[in-house]
């Protein structure tokens, strides 16, 4: 499951390398930022979350079980820490309930990124991304901007697998709703 570089560095920073540590942060700032962000919705706190999301690593690399992808199991603590965070900030925490809904909200969020213009797509997917649930937002970034599978997102998450649906259909609905907006008050 684990890459050979990962078992590699995570035998040398076991063996009193502290150092070789320096190798997952290069490899997997971004990723974990990316996390973060769509969860604490704000740079600062972003990469405090990441930079705790770090030391905490770390710190517990010996309980890390090598039957599942360092990334995963990395990617899950910066989860937990944001998590966390948002607790300790007293954000509301939402309560997942499944409305059964026809409407196709899987083409419409395609349909809603088509119609960003091309230069500023990524601005005004960060922007929507910014105005959602963190919940929500760190699904659809997961899903569809890191292409993660849903037993990938289950165990970074933790989140069962009919929670991510029910999650991700809301999130595509907030992000067409939010898009629709974005583009009335920019056309109007």
């Amino acid at each position: 499951m684990n890459s050979i570089p990962d078992k590699v560095h995570i035998d040398k920073v076991l063996s009193g390398d502290k150092n070789a540590f320096v190798y997952f942060i290069k490899t997997y700032r971004e990723m974990a930022y990316s996390i973060a962000i769509s969860m604490v919705k704000n740079e600062f706190n972003a990469n405090d979350v990441v930079q705790n999301s770090f030391i905490r690593a770390f710190k517990a690399l010996r309980s890390y079980r090598s039957d599942a992808k360092f990334s995963t199991w990395l990617y899950k603590i910066v989860v937990n820490e944001s998590l966390k965070f948002i607790k300790k900030n007293k954000r509301t925490q939402e309560f997942i309930t499944f409305m059964d809904d026809p409407f196709d909200y899987s083409v419409s969020f395609n349909k809603a990124i088509e119609n960003f213009e091309k230069k500023d797509q990524k601005l005004e997917i960060k922007k929507t991304l910014n105005l959602m649930k963190p919940k929500e937002a760190l699904l659809l970034k997961l899903f569809y901007l890191h292409e993660e599978s849903i037993p990938e997102i289950e165990k970074i998450t933790g989140f069962t697998k009919s929670n991510i649906k029910v999650l991700l259909h809301r999130a595509r609905k907030s992000f067409l709703a939010l898009s629709i907006q974005h583009n009335n008050l920019n056309n109007g």
